[in-house]
């Protein structure tokens, strides 16, 4: 969204977007294209690549991005964007990610309105929340892995996540990717109705994650 101004903390891995007014509106992740691994599936089907300038005595490079926002495009167009004084990171009904057609695909707060959607409810993990994925069955094809879920509890969203298939190399000042220790056994975990080939292709490709809250207090989060 060409609205938006996007700032990076050194290592780009993670860079909030803000709108006119000085409010978060998104978030854009970043891999290191010569750093990122990704055997399973081919890079360009899931991320933007991003060429990043030289800055702050840190060079220009390329970057595999993928983004969330916190707005819609009509809500910016209208010049009605998030307001400061509500306090909340998500305003505007849901949190928006590009969908398989390459198209921006809304995952509403609300978990009654998630259930209506192609997202389907999987594990509820404590300290992290109920895991939704896009069409998670025991029948897709891990080449259509959505790389983005959404996190419930008490029935609202209160975070998402990112998973991919790949591997990355420790970054610096910081690794901001979780590596789940046993990547055979996360799927059984986390996403139950998984398909066989999520497992696998984790054991042979290696699997990147990433939770991301709206909330102050996750670790507090409990499963009942």
């Amino acid at each position: 969204m060409p609205e938006l101004r996007m700032y990076c903390p050194q290592g780009r891995g993670v860079c909030p977007l803000y709108d006119s007014a000085g409010f978060v509106a998104g978030l854009q992740l970043a891999l290191p294209v010569d750093e990122y691994e990704s055997l399973a599936i081919k890079p360009e089907k899931k991320f933007v690549k991003w060429r990043a300038p030289a800055v702050d005595g840190e060079p220009s490079k390329e970057y595999w991005t993928i983004t969330q926002y916190y707005v819609s495009e009509e809500t910016l167009k209208a010049g009605a964007g998030p307001q400061a004084a509500n306090g909340a990171t998500l305003q505007d009904g849901g949190v928006w990610v590009t969908g398989l057609d390459g198209k921006l695909l809304k995952i509403p707060t609300s978990e009654a309105d998630i259930k209506n959607t192609a997202f389907t409810k999987q594990n509820c993990v404590p300290n992290m929340g109920t895991h939704y994925y896009y069409n998670m069955t025991r029948d897709m094809k891990c080449e259509d892995l959505l790389p983005w879920f959404g996190l419930t509890n008490n029935g609202e969203m209160i975070g998402t996540g990112f998973i991919m298939f790949g591997k990355l190399a420790p970054q610096k000042p910081r690794h901001w990717f979780e590596i789940p220790p046993t990547r055979e056994q996360a799927p059984e975990i986390v996403i139950p109705y998984a398909p066989p080939c999520l497992g696998e292709w984790g054991s042979s490709y290696g699997i990147l994650s990433l939770h991301i809250y709206y909330i102050n207090d996750p670790w507090n989060i409990r499963c009942k």
